[in-house]
């Protein structure tokens, strides 16, 4: 049975090299639409590795790493509509880091976000 999802960002272009922060986001979900992410979270021996098309939901609270190795599009959802995270902070190493406000506003599977549709929701 899938959940409700609401989306936090539909499509957020992130350059090789860049990182995502996530302070305390459990149960978001993280859509690679292009390139390739890697995925580490605190307390947690497992790396992830994501391809275009694929998804990872956070299992756990703390800090999770979201790495980009080649130019990447990503979407982010939550099945939480009240503070998806505590923080979501971009980190780049040639300009400054900038915040995310992780507001989520209702997405439902089968809803297109930015002309491509997020069917894949990993338990």
């Amino acid at each position: 049975m899938e959940r409700d999802e609401y989306l936090i960002e539909g499509a957020m272009p992130l350059l090789r090299n860049e990182q995502l922060r996530i302070e305390d986001g459990r149960d978001l979900l993280i859509h690679a639409w292009q390139g390739s992410l890697w995925i580490t979270q605190e307390g947690d021996v497992r790396d992830v590795v994501l391809q275009a098309g694929q998804s990872f939901r956070l299992d756990r609270n703390g800090v999770a790493l979201v790495k980009c190795w080649e130019n990447a599009v990503l979407a982010l959802t939550s099945p939480h509509e009240e503070r998806p995270a505590r923080s979501i902070e971009v980190r780049a190493a040639n300009r400054s880091a900038w915040n995310l406000r992780p507001q989520a506003r209702p997405f439902r599977p089968g809803d297109r976000a930015f002309g491509a549709e997020l069917a894949s929701h990993a338990a």
